[in-house]
């Protein structure tokens, strides 16, 4: 079950990839600057949340607890996996926005198709729109999560 799952999230992500970067494609690379400063904020904002809870006593009791969903991990780790999911994603996005502003005066080759066109460019540049809306997705979701762990730390104070 947990394959086929596996194998329709890398599928839709490949869909909406490909549909970035051909039918909803326009050229908006002049706001990746801004994107890049969100990320390095996020990026810092959860390595800072992530330290505030591996020092807390609160992370103790986190891993004393079994995963309900998966009985060979702890509450603990599964908090450490959003957060190094996170900030994969986000250091991912800031990657291709890096390349991508390299290989910015080159031109590639094009393909045409259903009129349509598609290049490395484009692809590049679906690709950093769909980390994007991931990394505000993850963000939104540990900025939940840290809000409950301060919340749940704060009662045991």
């Amino acid at each position: 079950m947990q394959t086929a799952k596996n194998i329709s999230k890398y599928l839709l992500s490949v869909g909406a990839i490909f549909l970035l970067s051909t039918y909803l494609y326009f050229d908006n690379s002049s706001t990746f600057g801004h994107i890049l400063t969100f990320l390095s904020v996020t990026t810092g904002f959860t390595i800072t949340a992530l330290s505030i809870i591996a020092t807390s006593n609160f992370s103790k009791d986190l891993y004393k607890k079994e995963a309900p969903d998966d009985n060979s991990k702890t509450l603990l780790h599964q908090l450490v996996g959003k957060f190094e999911k996170s900030t994969l994603t986000f250091a991912s996005a800031i990657v291709l926005i890096l390349i991508f502003s390299l290989i910015e005066p080159t031109n590639f080759k094009e393909w045409s198709f259903f009129n349509t066109t598609i290049s490395f460019k484009t692809v590049l540049s679906g690709s950093i729109w769909f980390l994007t809306f991931m990394s505000i997705w993850l963000f939104v979701d540990l900025l939940r999560m840290f809000s409950k762990f301060v919340i749940q730390s704060a009662k045991r104070q």
